[in-house]
């Protein structure tokens, strides 16, 4: 449950996710997507604004601060069953290439209170067995989150198919195919493989099909069968 209420701003873009997780600039919503996508995240357990943090100012004043997400990972799973969950603050890249492109005035922030809030942030997820981590826009803004916005749809509203494991067999008998001459496979005509890519692209949203989602999804992106020893990613 939040302990901060996030309300509307005249200069900052707030919101709610499909999974009524609320966020308060766009930064932190593409962190959301990406922990939705990532197939180790518990997503019943993504908390934002969950947590007080009580710090010490440089004058001696005792403060709260509120960190952005605390991130919960699945017990279902050999690979994440023992991860801590992870407390993250998620911040804007300010240097001055950025600073120069936003929209609004750039934001400033003050690394000595930062340094002081984060201690105790760490402090405070230690004590509870959990991780604290800044998280910062270059570690979001990725071709990565261009594929995961992209791939949500069909992981969120495909349903699986009779041809699924048809594909599969296909593909690892195929060792690997560009995503194109693959589709081709199943549809020769332009309707059909219409028809064919969403199964294609659910495949690959639930990591049943290998690509490297770290570069832009195109068409000649060469899909390779997990069979073939290829590990999902983790996020």
């Amino acid at each position: 449950m939040p302990t901060r209420k996030i309300t509307r701003s005249p200069v900052k873009v707030t919101g709610t996710t499909p999974d009524d997780q609320q966020f308060e600039s766009t930064l932190e919503e593409d962190f959301l997507v990406l922990m939705r996508f990532n197939r180790l995240v518990d997503s019943e357990r993504i908390e934002t604004q969950s947590v007080n943090v009580d710090w010490e100012d440089g004058t001696g004043k005792m403060r709260t601060y509120t960190p952005d997400v605390l991130v919960h990972f699945r017990k279902d799973l050999a690979e994440s069953r023992d991860l801590p969950s992870k407390l993250c603050e998620i911040k804007p890249d300010l240097d001055e290439d950025n600073k120069k492109d936003r929209p609004y005035p750039p934001r400033t922030e003050n690394a000595a209170e930062n340094k002081l809030k984060w201690a105790a942030a760490s402090r405070l997820a230690a004590m509870r067995g959990w991780e604290f981590s800044v998280v910062y826009e270059r570690e979001i803004r990725t071709p990565y989150l261009d594929n995961a916005k992209f791939l949500m749809r069909y992981l969120e509203h495909t349903p699986a198919s009779q041809i699924d494991a048809q594909m599969l067999a296909c593909l690892k008998q195929e060792g690997a195919i560009s995503l194109e001459e693959f589709v081709k496979k199943f549809a020769q005509d332009l309707e059909s493989r219409a028809k064919i890519f969403p199964n294609c692209y659910r495949l690959i949203a639930t990591q049943q099909i290998h690509v490297d989602l770290t570069k832009r999804l195109t068409l000649q992106t060469i899909l390779t069968s997990i069979d073939a020893g290829n590990q999902p990613p983790s996020s």
